[in-house]
């Protein structure tokens, strides 16, 4: 029953990815490793110029990405409108299991949320985020004040000395205000977690295997780490005690951490925190094991299925590949042959075709999920070696 409710479920995300596919307007596509925009009238929108791409379904967009001086691109596939800004760093942070992207424009930073229009401002400039359950790490660089260069033999002022530029990190809340924590400059942190207590049954010697779900754990506490200096708070980042441990390692500042709160810690999160055991394996009520015993003879033939058009290619004797939808059971419609040096490789699930040679980079783009169109400016048909039949 499980298998038959992934395969539905599955069937279902293939017939929505392949209805928005027919839908769009606008269609990303790849010549030589580098990604474009084409129209499904094989007009090119935007040149393919852009070393990555990012599909964002929830929103209809695509991000052409570069990270060099030229800009980058937000694109939407149904309208067509397109926003330049000097960098977009897609799922850069996740605000209660939100992807965020973190966007540049015109030398600020802000966040895009990647399912909506929403988008939020920096009080600093971060670079990174690490998502610390119902906290978020922060990284950000901060230089050390300015020290007075002092004076020469003469008396005269000398230049002040070059202060160095240091990573920081901060603790926010993991919600929209991103409201700062702890500011307290750190460079380390260690989540723990209160370990489970052990079950001890004398009749049954138990084994269980455990396998972490995709999950944002909560923490019980947490040491935050500057050089040799420390500080122990609770889950609601209360501080418990600051301390001194020289040359700390992740087993010291353990091994402390558990004296002086005089109870079982985990690095690891236990159950309640996402940690699942995995159930045991055994036959399903609803599916009989195989048996070697006699067949049954009353069951029912299988019933003939109704033929389904499917999408094929096949390299034909002269090396050439065709790509081709086979409407009925006799009558079969090519839609495009490659040269016998093309390796073509066709991904039904994404509606997508790659194709390939020995001597330049990678290329593809999709086709229609009903007609088998393709995707692709017309200008480079006959640079990839493809003829329209």
């Amino acid at each position: 029953m499980k298998n038959t409710r992934f395969a539905l479920v599955f069937l279902m995300l293939s017939a929505v990815f392949n209805f928005a596919v027919a839908q769009q307007k606008y269609h990303v596509f790849e010549l030589n490793d580098k990604y474009g925009i084409t129209d499904t009238l094989g007009n090119e929108i935007i040149k393919p110029i852009y070393g990555y791409r990012t599909l964002i379904p929830a929103k209809n967009e695509i991000y052409l990405q570069d990270f060099s001086e030229r800009p980058d691109i937000i694109f939407n596939v149904k309208t067509g409108a397109k926003q330049a800004y000097e960098s977009v760093y897609d799922s850069k942070v996740f605000i209660k299991d939100v992807p965020y992207s973190i966007v540049t424009s015109k030398g600020k930073k802000f966040l895009l949320s990647e399912e909506t229009e929403k988008t939020i401002s920096f009080s600093r400039d971060y670079d990174e985020f690490y998502r610390a359950g119902k906290y978020i790490i922060a990284l950000y660089y901060a230089q050390d004040p300015v020290v007075s260069g002092g004076k020469d033999k003469n008396g005269k002022f000398l230049p002040p000395k070059i202060s160095a530029i240091r990573r920081h990190h901060a603790v926010l809340s993991n919600d929209e205000t991103l409201k700062t924590i702890v500011d307290k400059g750190f460079d380390k942190y260690m989540p723990l977690y209160k370990a489970p207590k052990e079950e001890k049954d004398d009749r049954v010697v138990k084994l269980e295997t455990v396998t972490l779900k995709p999950s944002n754990p909560i923490f019980d506490y947490i040491i935050l780490s500057q050089g040799n200096n420390h500080r122990l708070y609770n889950a609601k980042m209360v501080l418990v005690k600051a301390f001194v441990l020289a040359k700390p390692d992740e087993e010291k500042l353990f091994d402390y951490a558990e004296k002086l709160l005089k109870v079982k810690l985990s690095t690891m999160a236990s159950e309640q925190h996402g940690m699942v055991s995995a159930p045991p394996m055994m036959a399903s009520p609803m599916m009989p094991s195989p048996s070697s015993g006699p067949r049954n003879w009353s069951q029912k033939p299988e019933e003939k299925k109704p033929f389904k058009p499917f999408f094929y290619t096949k390299k034909l004797d002269d090396g050439t590949t065709i790509f081709a939808l086979q409407e009925t059971e006799e009558i079969s419609k090519r839609i495009f042959e490659a040269k016998a040096n093309i390796k073509v490789v066709l991904n039904t699930g994404n509606c997508s075709i790659r194709i390939s040679t020995d001597t330049k980079g990678y290329s593809g783009f999709s086709y229609n999920p009903k007609t088998g169109e393709i995707y692709l400016p017309k200008a480079y048909l006959a640079e990839l070696g493809i003829k329209l039949i």
